[in-house]
């Protein structure tokens, strides 16, 4: 291994208020931030360079923090510790909650529009805008020219992605290169969670660090290969960080 190539990832090691308060500031600015929180699965995507494009953007992002215990405990032993994990489902409940969106535009790209109805509800000062692209939008240049044409006609400050990664990055990219103001965060399946249509795992399979497991449990079919895959780069990940 070349000890002078740089690590696949590096994170912001901040707490859940400076992030927010981060976030919060990005989308008051002049130009288009992009908030990524990746986990182990975010980073089987990029060792051995394996995708080029994606590694830049990961590397271009504004805030990039760690999703994962097991990425948190991968680093420790590597002997570069992270102090704060901040699962993107945890940041987007913070700013949901504390009022950081009150009074802001808030486009949500992704999620049903009954988990949109019942968002609105719950936050009703929070201006939301609901794009939901189709499935497989990301490989159609029109269908992705129309939504960053609707978040331009439509200006909003933050921008919430939640089609998965990593279409979510490759789309926050592609707003960044047409679009000048506010934040984008990539947050994954959050607006579910933060709807109560999917559960976060009991206090006990988060203390043990096994949310995963649990997350895996509710939904075989979808994740038990996908944590397959994951456990078996966990190696080729740690020798990259």
């Amino acid at each position: 291994m070349d000890h002078c190539k740089p690590p696949i990832i590096e994170f912001d090691d901040v707490t859940i208020d400076a992030a927010a308060n981060k976030i919060t500031s990005m989308a008051e600015s002049e130009k288009f931030d992009i908030v990524i929180t990746p986990n182990v699965d975010h980073l089987s995507r990029l060792i051995g360079n394996r995708n080029p494009h994606l590694h830049s953007i990961y590397r271009e992002a504004s805030l990039t923090l760690c999703d994962s215990k097991i990425v948190e405990k991968l680093m420790r032993f590597k002997g570069k510790l992270i102090k704060n994990v901040i699962p993107g489902s945890t940041l987007t409940e913070h700013l949901f909650n504390n009022g950081h969106l009150n009074e802001k535009r808030v486009c949500i790209i992704g999620s049903d529009e009954e988990d949109i109805d019942k968002l609105r509800f719950l936050f009703p000062r929070v201006d939301i805008l609901h794009i939901n692209p189709s499935m497989g939008f990301i490989n159609r240049p029109a269908e992705v020219d129309d939504i960053i044409q609707e978040v331009e006609e439509e200006q909003p400050e933050f921008i919430f992605l939640a089609v998965g990664s990593p279409r979510q990055e490759v789309l926050a990219s592609k707003i960044k290169s047409r679009y000048n103001r506010g934040v984008g965060l990539c947050v994954g399946a959050s607006i579910l969670f933060l709807v109560g249509k999917e559960k976060r795992a009991p206090e006990i399979f988060q203390v043990l660090h096994l949310e995963w497991m649990y997350r895996a449990l509710q939904r075989p079919r979808t994740l038990m290969m996908r944590y397959a895959r994951n456990f078996l780069a966990l190696m080729a990940i740690y020798s990259e960080l």
